[in-house]
């Protein structure tokens, strides 16, 4: 927030100058001007106006790419945490689905279990009642 300014103008600064003396933005200033330099020196133009206009652009450049990283690692860190609260959530409906599953397997099997019950009631009645008939001569 306070790279964007929203903080206010101080923090704003606050968070440049952060930048600007971070390891990152230090050795590319460093690597990118020694390979302005380099590069000047062989194609012999040292002390050439593109050389000095190379040089003169190439912080200003370097600060606003650094700065453009920073805000595309602050919203990849977002994009994590929205990637992971969606992971939790999808786990949370994958598990009450297998709740759910496992509670009608129960009771499946505990209404199996009565309808198992209930028919052997019926055949111990009609076993019963063929034996009544039978000892009755029917």
């Amino acid at each position: 927030m306070s790279l964007l300014g929203l903080n206010g103008t101080a923090d704003q600064q606050t968070s440049i100058s952060a930048l600007l003396s971070s390891p990152q933005y230090t050795s590319g200033v460093q690597q990118g001007e020694e390979a302005i330099l380099a590069n000047a020196s062989a194609t012999g133009g040292l002390r050439g106006g593109n050389t000095q206009n190379s040089l003169s652009r190439f912080r200003a450049d370097l600060l606003n790419t650094t700065i453009q990283n920073q805000m595309q690692n602050l919203g990849g860190l977002t994009s994590l945490g929205q990637n992971a609260a969606a992971g939790v959530g999808n786990n949370a409906m994958a598990s009450a689905n297998s709740v759910g599953s496992l509670l009608n397997q129960q009771g499946a099997a505990l209404a199996g279990g009565q309808i198992a019950k209930g028919n052997q009631t019926t055949n111990t009645f009609n076993q019963a009642a063929q034996i009544a008939s039978v000892i009755a001569g029917f």
